[in-house]
């Protein structure tokens, strides 16, 4: 996308042939974490939705620090927005007026709408938006609003739906040469779904599997929501990334920032909580080295357009 990036230098080796199975290359990921991306953002505008925690937080800071001439803090809560910024303002040095916050619930329909309007009406140029709130949790809870469960909600319906809002802006300044980035963040748990994790009922749609609460397993269901992330990213490309003259003027991609040790299973039980702890504490990257894979995965470009990022890769 940007003309001073190199992006045969975000590329790594990827995972040797000898690391076989989802620990070893969870293991392997953690030892060798993803290049920190140096690339400049100057005149760029940033959207990152839940960015005021996890791996979204320190993406932002990369992004300030990169000079992006505004990075809007998409978040639920106004206030831990404000604490983000003066976080990140601390840690970079940039000036106040390059960070703003704005109310985006990824639960409520109408909350989507209402920011998406908000924002497209506010900035003349969004060059980058990277979809990255979500959630993880370790039961079925319907969504009260929608009657949807709330991690196919948030993860899903609402990101993809969102995107759909925001794709018109992005695309409209390919004419001044500047094509817009789509970055939706996913997972490498989407290559471990078994053929029998996704079957459905009769006359079920996979999103009515997702829905059922009969069907539901925390980390089945989890890999299959990152599964759907991957056609979501194929639809957007086939549907919208294209302009009338069939030439693409906005680059769309999924990353994948590994297995992070942030709060993302903050809801769950004692007994899945410890055992979390466990797992991030042996083969879990820091969040600010998951936040790398999200950034390089901006400066892609064409190359980038409808891949999957991980591990410093274009993963198969």
């Amino acid at each position: 996308m940007a003309t001073d990036v190199n992006v045969q230098s975000l590329i790594g080796p990827g995972p040797p042939a000898s690391v076989k199975g989802q620990m070893a290359a969870m293991r392997w990921a953690k030892q060798n974490p993803p290049k920190d991306p140096k690339s400049s953002f100057v005149g760029k505008t940033v959207i990152i939705t839940g960015s005021n925690t996890g791996i979204r937080l320190p993406a932002a800071t990369k992004f300030a620090t990169n000079g992006a001439s505004k990075v809007i803090l998409a978040v639920r809560n106004l206030s831990k927005g404000e604490e983000a910024k003066r976080a990140i303002i601390a840690e970079t040095g940039c000036k106040a007026e390059v960070i703003d916050i704005l109310e985006l619930d990824m639960s409520n329909w109408t909350s989507v709408k209402t920011f998406a309007n908000d924002v497209t009406s506010r900035y003349d140029e969004i060059i980058i938006v990277v979809l990255n709130a979500g959630v993880a949790p370790p039961s079925y809870v319907e969504n009260e609003r929608t009657g949807y469960e709330t991690a196919l909600q948030v993860n899903i319906l609402s990101t993809a739906y969102l995107a759909m809002l925001l794709l018109p802006s992005l695309k409209s300044n390919a004419s001044k040469g500047n094509p817009g980035q789509l970055t939706i963040t996913g997972s490498f748990a989407s290559k471990y779904v078994m053929p029998a994790d996704a079957e459905v009922k009769s006359g079920q749609t996979l999103i009515d599997k997702l829905n059922d609460p009969t069907a539901f397993n925390a980390a089945k269901t989890y890999g299959l929501i990152k599964l759907v992330t991957q056609y979501i990213r194929q639809g957007l490309v086939d549907d919208f990334s294209k302009d009338a003259q069939g030439n693409t003027d906005v680059f769309i991609n999924v990353a994948c920032p590994g297995y992070c040790t942030t709060d993302l299973g903050r809801d769950f039980p004692w007994y899945l909580a410890m055992p979390t702890k466990l797992m991030q504490m042996f083969v879990g990257r820091t969040a600010e080295q998951g936040a790398r894979e999200l950034v390089s995965a901006t400066l892609l470009g064409k190359i980038g357009h409808n891949q999957f990022w991980s591990d410093d890769i274009l993963d198969e």
